[in-house]
């Protein structure tokens, strides 16, 4: 006999409790396994807020747990939504995916073994993409079992933060590289697990009169990015100044959900940059305070 998984999503982002177990009917016999996830978002008021599914693209991709073999695919569209076609007292591997919506290339909708399916995080110079997961472990059974769940950004960014008080630069140009694929299993201790030939990246922007001025490009994780980019800055006068990207700290490694930044002192001939790291997407940075 089948058994139905119901999931209730009540606020993104991501915190979540779950809840399932299964009903019984008048006669004693097992009908319907249920799972039920509040989850909660954190924005910039650190207040939860309800997901907005106009906004982002959730997808559940479920996995037989003894066998890593796929089972099926659900987008979920609403706050409550039904899983059928699963097996009471069968464990299973649940991995939620999410990106913003109109993000490209959009989740892949079905999967292969756990071990080895991916999703694309990159097709080109796509210097904003996000990307937040979270893995289950759960069973079909009589029992009602709650869970704790934490959805995390699981790419993090590149930062160079500079003065352009004295309104001498005219244009900054970031370059780096960036792995295009992520796997959907993590490796020892959550670590994101990623692929492919490097795709290069490049962002470009006229910076305002500002002694605190930041220009940034999202990435996955990777150990370091030394040597790997630069940045251009050209002068209101028409000449440039190139800046390999290379730290004071000897390497510059990238970490989910944190920003690493680079701050650059001056503006003239110089080496390296200093290098600091947010110890999550809440820490010295508006635009990663909470959620966007």
């Amino acid at each position: 006999m089948k058994y139905g998984v119901i999931f209730r999503i009540l606020l993104a982002s991501w915190i979540s409790t779950a809840l399932f177990a299964c009903q019984q009917s008048d006669e004693g016999e097992i009908r319907t396994c249920k799972v039920q996830f509040d989850l909660s978002l954190e924005a910039q008021t650190r207040a939860p807020q309800e997901i907005d599914f106009n906004e982002y693209t959730v997808y559940l991709y479920v996995f037989d747990a003894e066998t890593s073999l796929y089972v099926q695919t659900f987008t979920i569209t609403s706050s409550i939504f039904t899983v059928t076609g699963l097996e009471k007292n069968t464990a299973y591997r649940g991995v939620f995916l999410a990106i913003p919506k109109g993000q490209q290339p959009d989740l892949p909708s079905f999967a292969d073994m756990y071990e080895t399916s991916t999703m694309q995080y990159l097709a080109g110079n796509q210097t904003g993409q996000e990307v937040f997961r979270n893995i289950l472990n759960f069973s079909t059974n009589n029992e009602l079992t709650s869970y704790n769940i934490v959805l995390t950004r699981q790419n993090g960014a590149i930062q160079i933060r500079m003065s352009n008080a004295d309104g001498s630069i005219r244009n900054v140009r970031l370059e780096t590289e960036g792995l295009p694929i992520m796997f959907f299993h993590d490796g020892t201790g959550g670590k994101v697990l990623s692929e492919g030939t490097p795709v290069q990246l490049s962002k470009s922007e006229i910076p305002p009169l500002t002694d605190n001025y930041r220009i940034s490009i999202n990435l996955l994780p990777t150990e370091d990015l030394t040597g790997k980019g630069r940045l251009t800055l050209t002068l209101v006068d028409g000449t440039e100044t190139v800046y390999d990207l290379k730290s004071t700290s000897g390497s510059i490694p990238i970490y989910p959900n944190q920003i690493t930044w680079l701050v650059l002192r001056g503006t003239g001939d110089g080496g390296n940059f200093e290098v600091g790291f947010g110890g999550d997407i809440d820490l010295d940075d508006d635009e990663w305070d909470g959620y966007r």
